[in-house]
């Protein structure tokens, strides 16, 4: 990949707000075991303090998870520096999508990219953008800029948005159904 120069590409680099929130649940979890010593505070503490150090070893070992896209193609350095180059030659389209996620967070926004092995064959690869610091719309934008309209699927893009939002919205009408009956036949 050639050297670009920093003000022609698009950098998304991770949020630090889940680091953060294990930090601060370290502290109170900390202080609770300090003041109340309950198995349950011991184990909160030792828990997040794990995080808490796998975070500062990946932080001070790897550095943060970086998204670019220029004029060559679509860049991801993950964990164990590894990085990952997508060509614009290779990728057939790129869209977002936002899937639900039952582990971390109850839905997730991904980066979708397709690309040709052979002209007949396609892969796809993922690109986790719940964890980066951006907007889907601003990367959006970016590969409009470097690869062109033609490279980014509205439609699919559309299709996983509406689908996803069916999901959360019957997600929020049980917990309204489940809670006004709960409290009419709690009486």
């Amino acid at each position: 990949m050639t050297k670009v120069p920093i003000n022609n590409r698009y950098i998304a680099k991770e949020s630090l707000t889940f680091p953060l929130l294990v930090t601060v649940m370290f502290g109170v979890s900390l202080y609770a075991s300090i003041y109340t010593p309950k198995f349950w505070c011991i184990f909160g503490a030792v828990f997040f303090g794990l995080g808490v150090a796998v975070y500062a070893y990946k932080y001070i070992r790897y550095g943060r998870t970086t998204l670019i896209i220029d004029s060559e193609g679509i860049t991801i350095k993950d964990w164990g520096k590894t990085t990952t180059y997508y060509w614009w030659w290779d990728i057939v389209s790129v869209y977002t999508s936002w899937n639900v996620s039952y582990f971390a967070r109850f839905v997730e926004r991904w980066l979708r990219i397709k690309t040709s092995v052979n002209g007949e064959q396609y892969e796809f690869h993922d690109i986790c953008l719940s964890d980066l610091y951006c907007r889907s719309k601003s990367v959006r934008k970016a590969i409009e800029k470097y690869a062109g309209q033609s490279r980014f699927d509205y439609d699919a893009s559309q299709k996983s948005k509406n689908y996803v939002t069916k999901i959360v919205l019957a997600s929020i009408v049980a917990v309204i159904v489940i809670f006004i009956c709960i409290t009419y036949f709690s009486e």
